[in-house]
């Protein structure tokens, strides 16, 4: 199905109300909001809502925005460079297998609508894994399923009580590769193998924790915790048989599923072995586990990288930083040297106790950050980060019927946490939206799963029938199908307007984020040189009506947009068409440097130093320096800042949020702030010295973020 045939297209030009004068998510001064701060909304429901007008469909988006009341010059300017490519480590392009993820596998019986619970109904289109996955260019994620589920279809080892039988293992392994390869789907299944190359695969907490829970065949993995076999080690004797037995063994086996490339060793451990316990489990035995699981699976398997802990909640700042210190580095410390990636879930909570927080902007480049700055220290470098669950838990709405307003909630989120990750393309291995197909498994009272690609019909107000068809989520697919190419230089004078930008043959995406509560007018701008001429542009905008309600428009201009308007919360990717090739001959090499210290403790008019090397300046380049800041709120977020000797101004902005939120927000701010740094004081080796004026909080990770240019320019 085409993108025209779900959504309202219209070749006209969108004006959304409210622009200019900034929005509600700007930082200030403190990171509680002063009486001249950017508004903040009341409630979840209002806080997002964004009226709409539309324009006569022969006006250019040019020539409309450039009537309105704001003037170019007071709007937030965003500019690029088609010919200069920006290359990050050694990542030079878009990875849609790394980003643009569906949490399923091929064999999933919800695309092909066999599952009991569907009821028999046809599927929205005859095809629909076709439609989705080559239709939209996605890519398998994850599966937790089936590790679980064929748990429970083994026997016991009559001579080593508390493990599987091998030889059962082999015989069931063999049937589930032959089934594979031999059932009703298996020419559609195996179609899509090429989309399955790095899937992920992970146990859950029942029954592989090891507490005497018993298996579908009535016996329990062994929770023996000895010397000659620490805990756990059942736990990863089975995962390694099923790893080795259950999928294609390479070269010349012509059954079975691909073999996963990513293993977790637990999915959100602590949540319910610590947290949520009645009695809780020490967070080293945790830890332990993970080792001892890990050492298990490498004694059948080679050829698979294992990690963990897959953290449910990483807020980091915690009780001043007790979390990162009891649990976080505790598991770094632990376990880190035996783990080949970290997982970690990362979700907005926009409506969780009467509070709103949002991990998307300033706080999830903290706690990425923090990770990484550890890790630097730790180890020397950066491990692979998988996020294999990301996007938006609404608490206040989680038993409820499905509503298009939840999957919006949902869609905002997905698309700014999205542009965080993809500017560390270097370090982050895979992410995973969250986004299950049918998920029936997770019914509950009649009420279906809240997450999910799909619906019924009878479940929105004014339709009938059984028949599946697309909630809203689709849109995420929709907004970034077209996205792909060689990343270019692309800027933005807000740091609430999150950009990015690819170049593929003769054509540019420029994708424009908007982390603000209200509509924002910007500008666009091409410095590039020696390139082929604009013809047109085709603009996908993902916003939400005045009802809350998600909106996917497509717009054509024949006109260049020099001033657009996206919508509050609001993604829009502007594809920029040129009469040839797009021509890339110059560079921009991103370095980012961590210092040898972190998590210093914040002391009235007591300097902070902190000590940054490795970095070569070019004959041209910018820099920023990143600092994570954790601090009440009403606390100052400007210090007075040195580098080298030289007194660096620090913005009153930031990414997202002030975290405060009218009393409605996190408990306490976390976030990252970014300060322009004059790229003629760099050196090799930088001092950074920090002072606050005030007392209390930390700073958590501190770097500097170099861009070094073969040709003179500057944003």
């Amino acid at each position: 199905m085409k993108l025209t045939q779900l959504i309202s297209i219209a070749t006209y030009t969108l004006i959304l109300s409210g622009c200019g004068g900034g929005g509600g998510g700007g930082g200030g001064g403190t990171s509680s909001p002063p009486a001249s701060s950017k508004a903040s909304v009341s409630s979840i429901q209002s806080s997002i809502a964004v009226s709409s007008s539309v324009a006569s469909s022969n006006t250019s988006i040019s020539s409309t925005l450039n009537s309105s009341a704001a003037s170019a010059d007071s709007r937030p300017k965003i500019s690029f460079n088609r010919d200069i490519k920006h290359i990050v480590g050694d990542i030079d392009s878009f990875d849609r297998r790394k980003f643009i993820t569906i949490h399923s596998s091929n064999t999933e019986a919800d695309w092909f609508g066999s599952n009991a619970q569907s009821l028999g109904a046809p599927n929205a289109s005859p095809d629909l894994i076709t439609e989705v996955m080559e239709g939209y260019d996605v890519y398998f994620g994850r599966d937790t399923g089936g590790i679980t589920w064929q748990l429970g279809e083994l026997n016991q080892d009559p001579a080593r009580p508390g493990f599987i039988s091998e030889s059962h293992a082999q015989t069931k392994g063999g049937d589930a590769r032959w089934v594979y390869s031999n059932n009703a789907n298996s020419a559609k299944i195996r179609q899509f193998e090429n989309r399955l190359t790095d899937m992920i695969i992970g146990a859950q907490q029942h029954p592989f924790w090891p507490d005497g829970k018993l298996t579908r065949k009535g016996w329990a993995l062994s929770q023996t915790d000895t010397p000659s076999e620490p805990f756990g080690t059942a736990t990863g004797h089975y995962m390694g048989q099923y790893l080795a037995e259950y999928f294609n063994k390479g070269a010349g086996d012509l059954y079975g599923q691909p073999k996963p490339l990513y293993v977790e060793v637990m999915n959100e451990p602590l949540y319910d072995l610590v947290d949520a316990s009645a009695s809780p489990v020490p967070v080293e035995k945790v830890f332990q586990f993970h080792n001892t699981v890990a050492a298990e699976i490498r004694k059948t398997n080679s050829d698979v990288l294992i990690g963990g802990y897959t953290v449910a909640f990483p807020d980091y700042d915690k009780n001043n930083f007790q979390q990162w210190l009891n649990r976080d580095k505790v598991f770094i410390d632990m376990a880190g040297a035996n783990m080949d990636f970290y997982s970690i879930h990362l979700y907005d909570f926009p409506a969780h106790n009467n509070r709103e927080k949002y991990r998307r902007g300033s706080n999830v480049e903290a706690t990425l950050d923090l990770l990484e700055q550890y890790d630097t220290i730790k180890f020397g470098k950066i491990k692979p980060l998988v996020i294999s669950e990301y996007g938006a838990s609404v608490h206040t709405m989680f038993s409820d019927p499905w509503t298009p307003q939840r999957d919006g909630l949902r869609l905002i989120a997905l698309n700014g946490l999205l542009m965080s990750f993809i500017e560390r393309p270097e370090h982050i291995a895979k992410t995973i939206p969250f986004i299950p197909i049918k998920a029936e498994w997770g019914r509950l009272n009649g009420i279906p799963y809240n997450d999910r690609l799909m619906r019924q019909r009878k479940e929105a107000p004014g339709e009938t029938g059984d028949e599946w068809v697309f909630t809203d989520m689709i849109k995420f697919y929709q907004l970034w199908s077209d996205v792909k190419g060689t990343r270019i230089d692309i800027s933005s004078s807000d740091p609430d307007l999150v950009v990015n930008a690819y170049a593929d043959n003769q054509q540019v995406h420029l994708i424009i984020n908007n982390l603000e509560f209200n509509a924002q007018e910007f500008t666009l701008n091409d410095y590039s040189l020696n390139n082929p001429a604009f013809t047109h542009a085709t603009i996908k905008h993902f916003h939400l009506d005045s009802q809350n309600v998600p909106v996917l428009s497509e717009t054509v201009s024949d006109k260049f947009p020099s001033a657009l308007s996206v919508g509050a919360n609001g993604t829009m990717i502007i594809t920029m068409h040129y009469e040839s090739a797009v021509v890339i001959d110059q560079t921009k090499v991103e370095q980012k440097t961590y210092a040898t210290n972190y998590l210093q403790a914040i002391k009235t008019n007591s300097p902070l130093n902190f000590a940054i090397s490795g970095i070569t300046p070019a004959a041209f380049g910018e820099a920023t320096l990143r600092l994570g800041i954790g601090r009440d709120h009403g606390k100052s977020l400007q210090p007075k800042v040195t580098i080298n000797g030289t007194e660096v101004t620090v913005p009153k902005d930031y990414r997202g949020y002030d975290q405060y939120h009218q009393g409605k927000g996190r408990e306490n701010f976390f976030g990252v702030i970014e300060i322009p740094v004059p790229y003629s004081i760099l050196k090799a080796n930088n001092q950074i010295e920090v002072t606050f004026a005030d007392d209390g909080g930390h700073i958590s990770s501190a770097a500097i973020r170099a861009f070094h240019y073969s040709r003179n320019f500057t944003h």
